[in-house]
């Protein structure tokens, strides 16, 4: 019976540390062959190989949701060159105007 307390206690440590360095749950556990219209997109990101088993890019849609695809797919590379550009394109035009 003192082992469950002891292990409750434990388990309510480890979690936020858990969260904190991104957790197992931000991890992608399956590469998915969906393709989304880029326009479709919002952001992506890579997940960081040291804390995750999949080396995949995360994409997040303008509705939220997350897809997980291949580093090495044409389609996430192309993807991401497009948020990329996109991206850049936001941050001159706000800068310009933020000049005149």
């Amino acid at each position: 019976m003192t082992s469950i307390p002891i292990l409750l206690l434990l388990v309510t440590m480890m979690v936020p540390t858990a969260l904190a360095q991104g957790g197992i749950s931000s991890c992608c556990l399956k590469i998915t062959g969906t393709k989304v219209h880029r326009d479709s997109l919002k952001s992506y990101y890579v997940e960081d190989p040291s804390s995750c088993t999949q080396n995949a890019v995360v994409f997040t849609t303008i509705m939220g949701r997350r897809i997980c695809a291949s580093q090495t797919n044409v389609w996430t590379k192309t993807s991401m060159a497009y948020l990329d550009g996109k991206n850049w394109q936001r941050r001159h035009t706000t800068l310009k105007q933020q000049r005149q």
